[in-house]
Protein backbone atom coordinates (compact mmCIF):
# COMPACT_ATOMS: atom_id res chain seq x y z
CA UNK A 1 0.00 0.00 0.00
CA UNK A 2 1.52 3.55 -1.14
CA UNK A 3 2.22 5.70 1.39
CA UNK A 4 0.71 9.60 -0.76
CA UNK A 5 2.95 11.79 1.93
CA UNK A 6 5.39 9.53 0.66
CA UNK A 7 8.75 11.09 -0.95
CA UNK A 8 9.29 11.57 -4.62
CA UNK A 9 12.04 9.10 -6.69
CA UNK A 10 13.92 11.06 -9.42
CA UNK A 11 14.95 8.21 -12.25
CA UNK A 12 17.43 10.35 -14.57
CA UNK A 13 21.17 9.88 -16.01
CA UNK A 14 24.19 11.47 -14.55
CA UNK A 15 24.63 13.33 -17.39
CA UNK A 16 21.45 15.61 -16.72
CA UNK A 17 22.68 15.80 -13.08
CA UNK A 18 22.53 19.84 -13.44
CA UNK A 19 18.83 18.98 -14.28
CA UNK A 20 18.32 16.75 -11.70
CA UNK A 21 19.23 19.15 -9.29
CA UNK A 22 16.89 22.19 -10.17
CA UNK A 23 14.15 19.32 -10.01
CA UNK A 24 14.89 18.36 -6.41
CA UNK A 25 15.04 21.99 -5.30
CA UNK A 26 12.40 22.92 -7.14
CA UNK A 27 9.84 20.43 -5.40
CA UNK A 28 11.65 21.17 -2.02
CA UNK A 29 11.01 24.48 -2.43
CA UNK A 30 6.76 23.27 -2.67
CA UNK A 31 7.37 21.24 0.13
CA UNK A 32 7.74 17.53 -1.73
CA UNK A 33 9.99 15.56 0.06
CA UNK A 34 12.79 13.17 -2.56
CA UNK A 35 14.54 10.67 -2.94
CA UNK A 36 17.75 10.61 -5.30
CA UNK A 37 20.45 8.25 -5.52
CA UNK A 38 23.58 10.33 -4.72
CA UNK A 39 21.93 11.48 -2.03
CA UNK A 40 19.60 8.70 -0.35
CA UNK A 41 21.19 5.61 -1.82
CA UNK A 42 22.99 2.95 1.08
CA UNK A 43 26.02 1.57 0.39
CA UNK A 44 25.39 -1.89 -0.67
CA UNK A 45 24.77 -4.00 -4.05
CA UNK A 46 22.75 -1.24 -6.41
CA UNK A 47 20.08 -3.66 -7.58
CA UNK A 48 18.49 -4.99 -4.74
CA UNK A 49 18.83 -1.95 -2.96
CA UNK A 50 16.85 -0.11 -5.83
CA UNK A 51 14.58 -2.54 -6.06
CA UNK A 52 13.67 -2.44 -1.88
CA UNK A 53 13.31 1.54 -2.92
CA UNK A 54 11.16 1.16 -5.31
CA UNK A 55 8.94 -1.36 -3.73
CA UNK A 56 8.82 0.76 -0.88
CA UNK A 57 5.43 2.23 0.56
CA UNK A 58 7.34 5.27 1.56
CA UNK A 59 7.89 5.80 -2.34
CA UNK A 60 4.92 7.79 -3.30
CA UNK A 61 5.91 8.57 -7.09
CA UNK A 62 8.78 8.31 -9.85
CA UNK A 63 9.28 11.14 -12.28
CA UNK A 64 11.19 9.89 -15.26
CA UNK A 65 13.66 12.21 -16.66
CA UNK A 66 13.84 10.90 -20.28
CA UNK A 67 17.25 12.07 -22.23
CA UNK A 68 18.28 10.55 -25.51
CA UNK A 69 20.87 8.62 -23.75
CA UNK A 70 18.31 7.24 -20.72
CA UNK A 71 17.73 4.10 -22.78
CA UNK A 72 21.42 3.15 -23.00
CA UNK A 73 21.41 3.10 -19.02
CA UNK A 74 21.30 -0.59 -17.43
CA UNK A 75 20.03 0.60 -14.60
CA UNK A 76 17.07 2.36 -15.35
CA UNK A 77 16.20 -0.15 -18.30
CA UNK A 78 16.70 -3.53 -16.09
CA UNK A 79 15.83 -1.85 -12.68
CA UNK A 80 14.05 1.24 -12.22
CA UNK A 81 11.73 1.46 -15.56
CA UNK A 82 10.78 -2.06 -14.87
CA UNK A 83 9.94 -1.61 -11.49
CA UNK A 84 8.48 2.05 -11.34
CA UNK A 85 6.29 0.51 -13.95
CA UNK A 86 4.61 -2.41 -12.45
CA UNK A 87 4.18 -0.54 -9.89
CA UNK A 88 2.17 1.90 -11.14
CA UNK A 89 0.04 -0.47 -12.47
CA UNK A 90 -0.88 -2.53 -9.40
CA UNK A 91 -0.67 0.70 -6.94
CA UNK A 92 -3.18 3.19 -8.05
CA UNK A 93 -1.98 5.38 -5.38
CA UNK A 94 1.55 5.30 -6.55
CA UNK A 95 2.05 7.91 -9.39
CA UNK A 96 4.82 7.84 -12.50
CA UNK A 97 5.03 11.69 -14.47
CA UNK A 98 7.55 10.90 -17.36
CA UNK A 99 8.68 13.66 -18.93
CA UNK A 100 10.62 13.90 -22.62
CA UNK A 101 13.95 16.03 -22.10
CA UNK A 102 17.33 16.95 -23.88
CA UNK A 103 15.34 17.65 -27.15
CA UNK A 104 13.55 14.12 -27.03
CA UNK A 105 11.00 14.24 -29.43
CA UNK A 106 7.76 12.54 -29.23
CA UNK A 107 8.36 10.20 -32.03
CA UNK A 108 11.57 8.50 -29.59
CA UNK A 109 9.10 8.04 -26.94
CA UNK A 110 8.33 3.94 -28.25
CA UNK A 111 11.92 3.08 -28.13
CA UNK A 112 12.71 4.36 -24.39
CA UNK A 113 11.77 1.23 -22.47
CA UNK A 114 13.28 -2.01 -23.76
CA UNK A 115 10.64 -4.50 -24.13
CA UNK A 116 13.15 -7.37 -22.79
CA UNK A 117 13.01 -5.48 -19.21
CA UNK A 118 9.45 -3.38 -19.61
CA UNK A 119 6.20 -4.03 -21.43
CA UNK A 120 5.63 0.07 -21.17
CA UNK A 121 4.84 1.91 -24.71
CA UNK A 122 5.42 5.51 -23.52
CA UNK A 123 4.31 6.73 -27.07
CA UNK A 124 0.56 5.28 -25.90
CA UNK A 125 1.07 7.72 -22.69
CA UNK A 126 0.44 11.20 -22.68
CA UNK A 127 3.88 12.10 -22.08
CA UNK A 128 4.88 15.87 -21.47
CA UNK A 129 7.55 17.45 -23.42
CA UNK A 130 9.89 20.14 -21.85
CA UNK A 131 11.03 23.25 -24.08
CA UNK A 132 14.40 23.77 -22.29
CA UNK A 133 17.90 21.86 -23.28
CA UNK A 134 19.13 22.01 -20.27
CA UNK A 135 15.52 23.24 -18.48
CA UNK A 136 16.24 26.05 -16.48
CA UNK A 137 14.43 26.48 -12.58
CA UNK A 138 11.06 28.51 -14.40
CA UNK A 139 10.64 25.17 -16.00
CA UNK A 140 11.62 22.82 -13.37
CA UNK A 141 8.93 24.93 -10.61
CA UNK A 142 6.36 24.27 -13.49
CA UNK A 143 6.93 20.37 -13.45
CA UNK A 144 7.67 20.18 -9.52
CA UNK A 145 3.85 22.14 -9.62
CA UNK A 146 2.52 18.74 -11.32
CA UNK A 147 3.78 16.39 -9.23
CA UNK A 148 2.54 18.70 -6.14
CA UNK A 149 -1.00 18.49 -8.21
CA UNK A 150 -0.73 15.25 -8.17
CA UNK A 151 0.14 14.57 -4.93
CA UNK A 152 -2.52 16.57 -3.16
CA UNK A 153 -5.03 14.82 -4.69
CA UNK A 154 -3.48 11.56 -3.51
CA UNK A 155 -3.52 12.64 -0.12
CA UNK A 156 -6.63 14.47 -0.18
CA UNK A 157 -8.46 10.77 -1.80
CA UNK A 158 -6.41 9.23 1.19
CA UNK A 159 -7.19 11.06 4.11
CA UNK A 160 -10.04 10.72 6.54
CA UNK A 161 -12.93 13.24 6.61
CA UNK A 162 -11.78 15.99 9.16
CA UNK A 163 -8.14 15.04 9.17
CA UNK A 164 -6.48 17.94 8.40
CA UNK A 165 -3.05 18.37 5.46
CA UNK A 166 -0.50 18.63 7.80
CA UNK A 167 2.92 21.00 6.91
CA UNK A 168 6.44 21.72 8.24
CA UNK A 169 7.92 24.93 7.09
CA UNK A 170 11.56 24.96 7.86
CA UNK A 171 14.40 27.26 7.47
CA UNK A 172 16.78 26.67 10.44
CA UNK A 173 17.26 23.41 10.23
CA UNK A 174 16.78 20.34 8.58
CA UNK A 175 14.03 17.95 9.76
CA UNK A 176 14.12 14.14 8.60
CA UNK A 177 10.87 13.12 6.46
CA UNK A 178 8.40 11.84 8.44
CA UNK A 179 5.37 9.60 7.51
CA UNK A 180 1.59 11.76 7.46
CA UNK A 181 3.04 15.04 6.61
CA UNK A 182 1.73 15.86 3.67
CA UNK A 183 4.24 18.77 2.61
CA UNK A 184 7.69 19.58 3.77
CA UNK A 185 8.80 22.86 2.79
CA UNK A 186 12.31 22.53 2.95
CA UNK A 187 14.40 26.04 2.37
CA UNK A 188 17.55 25.70 4.95
CA UNK A 189 19.57 25.45 1.72
CA UNK A 190 18.25 28.77 0.39
CA UNK A 191 19.27 30.17 3.97
CA UNK A 192 22.43 31.23 4.74
CA UNK A 193 22.40 30.93 8.78
CA UNK A 194 19.27 33.14 9.62
CA UNK A 195 19.16 35.19 6.13
CA UNK A 196 18.24 34.26 2.98
CA UNK A 197 20.42 33.98 0.32
CA UNK A 198 20.25 37.13 -2.22
CA UNK A 199 17.17 37.34 -4.34
CA UNK A 200 15.68 34.17 -3.08
CA UNK A 201 12.65 35.34 -1.44
CA UNK A 202 11.62 36.85 -4.67
CA UNK A 203 12.48 34.60 -7.37
CA UNK A 204 12.20 31.05 -5.97
CA UNK A 205 10.21 31.13 -2.06
CA UNK A 206 7.00 33.50 -2.53
CA UNK A 207 6.35 32.22 -5.46
CA UNK A 208 6.49 28.59 -4.21
CA UNK A 209 4.15 29.61 -1.61
CA UNK A 210 1.17 30.88 -3.64
CA UNK A 211 1.88 27.54 -5.54
CA UNK A 212 1.27 25.87 -2.68
CA UNK A 213 -1.29 27.36 -1.44
CA UNK A 214 -3.10 27.62 -4.94
CA UNK A 215 -2.84 23.49 -5.61
CA UNK A 216 -3.81 23.07 -1.65
CA UNK A 217 -7.24 25.04 -2.94
CA UNK A 218 -7.62 23.08 -6.20
CA UNK A 219 -6.89 19.67 -4.78
CA UNK A 220 -7.58 19.63 -1.35
CA UNK A 221 -10.80 21.32 -1.26
CA UNK A 222 -12.17 22.21 2.57
CA UNK A 223 -9.49 20.59 3.85
CA UNK A 224 -8.14 22.46 7.32
CA UNK A 225 -3.96 22.91 7.14
CA UNK A 226 -1.89 22.29 10.15
CA UNK A 227 1.29 23.61 10.23
CA UNK A 228 4.81 23.28 12.30
CA UNK A 229 8.30 23.90 11.75
CA UNK A 230 11.39 26.05 12.68
CA UNK A 231 10.72 29.31 10.25
CA UNK A 232 12.67 32.45 10.03
CA UNK A 233 9.61 34.82 11.22
CA UNK A 234 9.78 36.77 7.84
CA UNK A 235 8.49 33.14 6.56
CA UNK A 236 6.09 32.84 9.20
CA UNK A 237 4.28 36.46 7.95
CA UNK A 238 5.11 35.34 4.00
CA UNK A 239 2.82 31.75 4.80
CA UNK A 240 0.47 33.93 6.77
CA UNK A 241 -0.25 36.48 3.80
CA UNK A 242 0.08 33.89 0.99
CA UNK A 243 -2.82 32.40 3.15
CA UNK A 244 -4.23 35.44 3.62
CA UNK A 245 -7.84 35.40 5.60
CA UNK A 246 -9.77 36.32 2.67
CA UNK A 247 -8.73 33.57 0.78
CA UNK A 248 -10.83 30.82 3.25
CA UNK A 249 -8.13 28.42 3.74
CA UNK A 250 -8.42 26.87 7.04
CA UNK A 251 -4.53 27.18 8.45
CA UNK A 252 -3.17 26.69 11.99
CA UNK A 253 -0.22 27.02 13.37
CA UNK A 254 1.30 23.92 15.86
CA UNK A 255 2.68 26.17 18.35
CA UNK A 256 5.25 24.71 20.60
CA UNK A 257 6.43 26.28 23.81
CA UNK A 258 8.84 25.21 26.12
CA UNK A 259 6.77 23.59 29.39
CA UNK A 260 3.17 22.45 28.23
CA UNK A 261 1.35 20.94 25.72
CA UNK A 262 1.40 22.20 21.85
CA UNK A 263 -1.23 24.54 20.95
CA UNK A 264 -3.47 25.11 17.47
CA UNK A 265 -2.98 29.07 16.64
CA UNK A 266 -5.37 30.40 13.99
CA UNK A 267 -7.89 33.23 13.60
CA UNK A 268 -10.43 31.25 14.27
CA UNK A 269 -10.06 30.86 17.75
CA UNK A 270 -12.07 32.53 20.40
CA UNK A 271 -10.22 36.22 20.86
CA UNK A 272 -9.43 36.49 24.76
CA UNK A 273 -8.02 39.54 26.48
CA UNK A 274 -4.26 39.85 26.34
CA UNK A 275 -3.14 42.97 28.39
CA UNK A 276 -1.38 44.27 25.58
CA UNK A 277 -1.30 48.01 24.32
CA UNK A 278 -1.03 49.59 20.69
CA UNK A 279 0.92 53.48 20.80
CA UNK A 280 1.12 55.22 17.26
CA UNK A 281 2.84 58.21 16.90
CA UNK A 282 3.27 61.04 14.96
CA UNK A 283 7.38 60.94 13.48
CA UNK A 284 8.19 62.30 10.05
CA UNK A 285 5.69 64.67 7.86
CA UNK A 286 7.42 64.20 4.69
CA UNK A 287 7.92 60.35 5.34
CA UNK A 288 5.32 57.67 3.50
CA UNK A 289 6.28 54.29 5.56
CA UNK A 290 5.49 53.17 8.58
CA UNK A 291 7.86 51.03 11.57
CA UNK A 292 5.32 48.80 13.63
CA UNK A 293 7.24 47.72 16.40
CA UNK A 294 5.72 44.38 18.63
CA UNK A 295 7.31 43.16 21.17
CA UNK A 296 6.29 39.60 22.92
CA UNK A 297 9.17 37.66 23.15
CA UNK A 298 11.60 40.49 23.94
CA UNK A 299 12.73 44.14 23.13
CA UNK A 300 12.93 44.90 19.90
CA UNK A 301 13.42 48.59 20.22
CA UNK A 302 17.42 48.47 20.67
CA UNK A 303 17.55 46.76 17.73
CA UNK A 304 15.02 48.76 15.67
CA UNK A 305 17.19 52.24 16.45
CA UNK A 306 20.43 50.80 15.58
CA UNK A 307 19.05 50.26 12.05
CA UNK A 308 17.22 53.56 12.18
CA UNK A 309 19.96 55.05 9.95
CA UNK A 310 18.92 52.20 7.22
CA UNK A 311 15.56 52.92 7.14
CA UNK A 312 13.46 55.57 4.79
CA UNK A 313 11.69 58.37 6.68
CA UNK A 314 9.11 57.08 8.54
CA UNK A 315 5.77 58.81 8.47
CA UNK A 316 4.95 57.14 12.01
CA UNK A 317 5.56 54.70 14.46
CA UNK A 318 3.67 51.91 16.01
CA UNK A 319 4.86 50.18 18.97
CA UNK A 320 3.10 47.06 20.53
CA UNK A 321 3.70 46.11 24.30
CA UNK A 322 2.35 44.74 27.45
CA UNK A 323 3.33 46.75 31.09
CA UNK A 324 5.91 44.25 33.26
CA UNK A 325 9.05 43.53 31.50
CA UNK A 326 10.10 42.62 28.09
CA UNK A 327 9.40 39.16 27.80
CA UNK A 328 5.64 37.93 28.09
CA UNK A 329 4.32 34.27 27.09
CA UNK A 330 0.99 34.42 25.48
CA UNK A 331 -1.12 31.49 27.28
CA UNK A 332 -3.56 30.74 25.13
CA UNK A 333 -4.60 30.91 21.25
CA UNK A 334 -7.05 33.43 22.01
CA UNK A 335 -4.33 35.79 23.55
CA UNK A 336 -2.67 35.46 21.01
CA UNK A 337 -5.43 35.93 18.38
CA UNK A 338 -6.15 39.49 20.48
CA UNK A 339 -2.25 40.49 20.10
CA UNK A 340 -2.62 40.10 15.96
CA UNK A 341 -5.61 42.06 15.83
CA UNK A 342 -4.30 44.73 18.20
CA UNK A 343 -1.11 44.89 15.70
CA UNK A 344 -2.87 44.79 12.28
CA UNK A 345 -5.58 47.16 13.95
CA UNK A 346 -2.92 49.96 14.86
CA UNK A 347 -1.84 49.64 11.68
CA UNK A 348 -5.02 50.25 9.89
CA UNK A 349 -5.55 53.05 12.09
CA UNK A 350 -2.00 54.59 11.62
CA UNK A 351 -3.18 54.32 7.59
CA UNK A 352 -6.37 56.44 8.47
CA UNK A 353 -4.89 58.76 10.25
CA UNK A 354 -1.59 59.26 8.49
CA UNK A 355 -3.50 59.02 4.76
CA UNK A 356 -0.72 57.89 2.68
CA UNK A 357 1.43 54.70 4.10
CA UNK A 358 3.61 52.83 1.21
CA UNK A 359 5.48 50.53 3.07
CA UNK A 360 5.23 48.92 6.62
CA UNK A 361 8.08 47.83 7.93
CA UNK A 362 7.52 44.89 10.82
CA UNK A 363 9.98 44.45 13.48
CA UNK A 364 9.14 42.06 15.66
CA UNK A 365 10.12 39.49 18.66
CA UNK A 366 6.89 37.31 18.53
CA UNK A 367 6.45 33.06 18.18
CA UNK A 368 6.15 31.82 14.89
CA UNK A 369 2.57 31.76 15.09
CA UNK A 370 1.51 34.98 16.22
CA UNK A 371 3.79 36.08 13.07
CA UNK A 372 1.69 34.10 10.47
CA UNK A 373 -1.75 35.11 12.04
CA UNK A 374 -0.76 39.04 11.37
CA UNK A 375 0.18 38.03 8.21
CA UNK A 376 -3.23 36.59 7.51
CA UNK A 377 -5.11 39.87 8.72
CA UNK A 378 -2.79 42.32 6.55
CA UNK A 379 -5.12 42.56 3.98
CA UNK A 380 -5.30 45.96 1.21
CA UNK A 381 -1.34 47.25 2.14
CA UNK A 382 0.73 47.75 -0.64
CA UNK A 383 3.84 46.81 0.70
CA UNK A 384 5.20 45.15 3.58
CA UNK A 385 8.79 44.70 4.58
CA UNK A 386 9.85 41.96 7.04
CA UNK A 387 12.85 41.68 8.72
CA UNK A 388 15.67 38.91 10.28
CA UNK A 389 17.52 40.36 13.59
CA UNK A 390 21.30 39.15 13.35
CA UNK A 391 24.41 40.31 15.34
CA UNK A 392 27.21 42.07 14.20
CA UNK A 393 30.40 42.81 16.61
CA UNK A 394 27.62 42.21 19.15
CA UNK A 395 25.18 44.78 18.08
CA UNK A 396 22.40 43.58 17.12
CA UNK A 397 20.51 45.47 14.13
CA UNK A 398 17.55 44.06 11.44
CA UNK A 399 18.29 43.17 7.91
CA UNK A 400 15.62 43.76 5.22
CA UNK A 401 13.88 40.22 4.34
CA UNK A 402 11.18 39.12 2.54
CA UNK A 403 9.06 42.03 0.86
CA UNK A 404 5.14 40.79 0.63
CA UNK A 405 2.33 42.54 -1.30
CA UNK A 406 -0.85 41.35 -0.13
CA UNK A 407 -2.87 43.82 -2.08
CA UNK A 408 -1.54 42.57 -4.75
CA UNK A 409 -2.54 38.87 -3.74
CA UNK A 410 -6.15 40.41 -2.76
CA UNK A 411 -9.08 37.20 -4.17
Amino acid sequence: MTDPTGRSFLSYRRSHSYEAALLIVAQHDRGIPTWQDIHNLDEKPLGPELRQVLNDPEIANAVLWITPDFPDSTVIQRIEAPVIFDRARKQTSFFVIPFLAGGLDYDKAKDVIDPVYGQEDLSLWSVRKVNGNPIDYAEAAQIANLVLHRRLREIHKHLPKGEPLRMELNTRKRLAWESGKALLLDWKDRFDDRLAKPGEWEQFLLPALEDVAQAIEQCAPGRAIEVGGIPALPAAVALGVCFRAVRRLKISWRQFTPGRDDQLWNIEQRREPSEFKAEIRDHDATGDDLAVLVMVNDDVEPAFQATRKDLPALRGIVRVTKAGGIRHELATPGEALDVAHIVVNAINQARSDFRVIKCVHLFMAVPAGLAMMIGQLLNKIPAIQTYELVSEDGVNRYVPAARLRPSDSEG
